[in-house]
C-alpha cells in the first residue's frame, strides 16, 4: 500500500512538472507602442482643446479591444482634440476617476474646458466608428 502512494505521488509531482512546460504565455498586448505616451490629463487641460479621454484598465478586454478605434481616431483627429488615456487604476489618477464616477471599462468623455461642457459617449457606440465620429464632430459644433 505504501509502494503505491510512492509511486501515485511520483507520477502526480511528473504530471504537474510536466504541465508547466505546456502553459500556454500569455497575449502580447494589442496596445499600441505609443497608446501611453499620449498627453496627461494635466498637460491637456491647459490646453485650449476640447478633450477626448479614455479610461481603461490594462486588464480589461473591451479596453484592449477598443485601444485600435481610439488610436484611429487620435490620429484622424490631431489637431482638434487632445486624446487623453487614464489608467484608472493608477493612484495617481484616483482623483479624476472619482470626479467622473468611473465604474465601468473603458468610459470615454468628451470633456471641453472652455465652453464647461463634457459628454459621456455611450458604450454601445466605442466600436463602431462611423458613431464615433459623428459623436466628435457633433461635440465641435
Amino acid at each position: 500500500m505504501i509502494l503505491k502512494s510512492k509511486i501515485w505521488l511520483i507520477f502526480s509531482v511528473i504530471i504537474l512538472c510536466s504541465s508547466a512546460a505546456f502553459a500556454v504565455p500569455p497575449k502580447a498586448n494589442p496596445l499600441p507602442s505609443d497608446y501611453h505616451t499620449g498627453l496627461t490629463w494635466e498637460e491637456a487641460e491647459k490646453s485650449n482643446k476640447p478633450m477626448v479621454v479614455n479610461f481603461y484598465v490594462d486588464w480589461c478586454n473591451y479596453c484592449r479591444k477598443f485601444a485600435p478605434v481610439f488610436d484611429k481616431l487620435r490620429k484622424e483627429y490631431e489637431g482638434k482634440y487632445n486624446f487623453v488615456i487614464v489608467k484608472t487604476d493608477d493612484l495617481k489618477n484616483e482623483k479624476i476617476v472619482k470626479k467622473h464616477n468611473i465604474h465601468s471599462f473603458p468610459s470615454v468623455f468628451l470633456i471641453n474646458k472652455k465652453k464647461d461642457k463634457e459628454v459621456f459617449i455611450n458604450q454601445q457606440k466605442y466600436f463602431n466608428m462611423q458613431e464615433m465620429k459623428q459623436e466628435l464632430d457633433t461635440f465641435l459644433e
